[in-house]
């Protein structure tokens, strides 16, 4: 009786959606490190922040344009208090390197209550067993 209550648990809580990973069918379609940017700049504009926090490592380290460092929990709260904006990303490269990936790109926010000059940002992604999460970001403005 009780392995049963057990399975009955767990079948309902499979069919209820409880157990999948947030925005799970995007991200797991993902085959590598400019999707995943991609798609964390869109959960990041869709306000999807589940989706922002789960993809994020937990010793994860972030640095904004400005040189304020900021925790997993800071970073999530940084970007709430941000207008939403669009994402575009350029001169994009991806540089592998064990179970990690080093990306860098340069991107440009508009929309939202103003647009923000070009920023060069550089990226860590780390494999785990359940995915690819995010490790640590910088963001600095471009001057010319």
């Amino acid at each position: 009786m009780k392995c049963f209550l057990t399975s009955f648990v767990l079948s309902l809580l499979l069919l209820t959606g409880c157990l999948k990973t947030p925005g799970g069918s995007k991200w797991t379609a993902a085959t590598g490190a400019e999707q995943y940017e991609r798609l964390l700049w869109q959960a990041v504009h869709d306000k999807k922040w589940d989706e922002v926090e789960h993809h994020l490592a937990p010793a994860f380290v972030g640095v904004n344009s400005t040189g304020q460092k900021f925790d997993r929990a800071g970073w999530v709260e940084y970007w709430k208090g941000r207008p939403t904006a669009d994402a575009s990303l350029g001169e994009l490269t991806v540089q592998p390197d064990g179970a990690d990936m080093v990306v860098s790109y340069e991107m440009n926010l508009s929309g939202g209550s103003s647009s923000t000059t070009g920023m060069q940002v550089v990226s860590i992604w780390q494999q785990l067993k359940g995915g690819w999460v995010l490790i640590a970001q910088t963001l600095t403005i471009i001057t010319n």
